[in-house]
């Protein structure tokens, strides 16, 4: 090895040691060792490297062509095709098989990089449905704390303050009298927990099927109010539109015993146009409102039900200075 071979060799190697920074500069350097020198494993490295890390085909494709052209000697010296062949083969050989080997190994680091990609997107949306799923559960916790608590306390208030006004015993007047107070004491705290429970909208929330049609008059039986009830509804109903329709109806009673005592109600449930419709009206209330508290808790409940099954609700005073719940669904 000569002097210059020497120093077109040292300039290879050290251009290798760039090679992972600036890959083309690296191959640059190894050039003149692969034309004038005698050693081609540096630009082997260097165009691997090139290949590995480069994005761009044409630069690789340029690069391996140098390289060809480097390692041939049929275009420096006076050979006939035939006598050049082997020396080609074996220069496509040398430039294709780091090239090849480099483009393999990018793709592998991509398609790794993808698939670890697709692990942490399935790890979110994992989570993703593991939250939704409970937000649902605490959105319909919250709506049947409301509507089953809510009812049963709010008619235990109502009894005892019944038991208060018709009784002439002191000690039960008193008790009357701690009920009630328990009794709102308990509505006051189940409307801070429906608060904490309730999350976003959860629409396509499925409805366990508990009360039905079939337990309406039971509920308007145990109300203690002044009831004409008229229900002409199907029977065929889904245990769903069914469980929203007894919804409607208690909510209403609710709000009667809670803001309107005294007062008649009338409730009606009917198919007009394609379209199921109850409504709880009641009169004005004869009597003093009772203190409990409220949140309006109940109506959006029964506002996204009736979402949940493409209908509607609304409520609104009377001009006689009533009150009125309306909830349409479709049929």
């Amino acid at each position: 090895m000569t002097d210059t071979d020497t120093i077109y060799t040292i300039v290879a190697a050290g251009g290798l040691l760039l090679r992972r920074r600036v890959p083309y500069l690296a191959l640059a350097l190894t050039l003149p060792s692969l034309f004038f020198g005698s050693s081609n494993v540096a630009a082997i490295v260097a165009l691997y490297t090139v290949a590995a890390l480069s994005r761009s085909r044409v630069g690789v494709l340029v690069a391996a062509v140098v390289v060809f052209c480097g390692n041939t000697s049929f275009w420096a010296e006076s050979l006939t095709f035939a006598e050049s062949v082997p020396d080609i083969i074996y220069s496509l050989m040398v430039a294709a098989g780091p090239t090849a080997l480099g483009l393999l190994t990018r793709t592998y680091g991509e398609l790794a990089r993808r698939v670890s990609e697709l692990s942490i997107l399935r790890d979110q949306e994992r989570e993703r449905i593991s939250d939704e799923v409970r937000a649902a559960e605490r959105v319909q916790l919250a709506r049947e704390m409301h509507d089953v608590v809510s009812h049963q306390v709010s008619l235990i208030s109502v009894q005892a303050g019944a038991l208060q006004v018709r009784s002439a015993d002191p000690e039960v007047k008193e008790a009357s009298l701690t009920i009630r107070r328990l009794a709102s004491r308990t509505l006051e705290e189940l409307r801070q927990m429906v608060v904490v429970l309730r999350g976003p909208a959860d629409e396509g929330v499925s409805l366990t099927p508990q009360p039905t049609l079939a337990s309406v008059d039971e509920l308007i039986a145990s109300s203690g109010l002044d009831v004409e009830a008229s229900l002409s509804l199907p029977a065929n109903l889904s245990p769903a539109v069914q469980r929203t329709l007894y919804r409607a109806v208690q909510e209403g009673l609710t709000n009667v015993r809670k803001h309107a005592p005294g007062a008649r109600v009338t409730v009606r449930g009917a198919v007009e146009r394609n379209e199921i419709v109850v409504t709880v009206t009641n009169s004005a209330p004869t009597q003093p409102a009772l203190d409990l508290p409220s949140a309006r808790h109940g109506l959006l409940g029964l506002a996204e039900r009736a979402d949940i099954h493409g209908g509607s609700s609304s409520a609104g005073a009377t001009p006689d200075g009533g009150f009125e719940l309306m909830l349409r669904l479709p049929r």
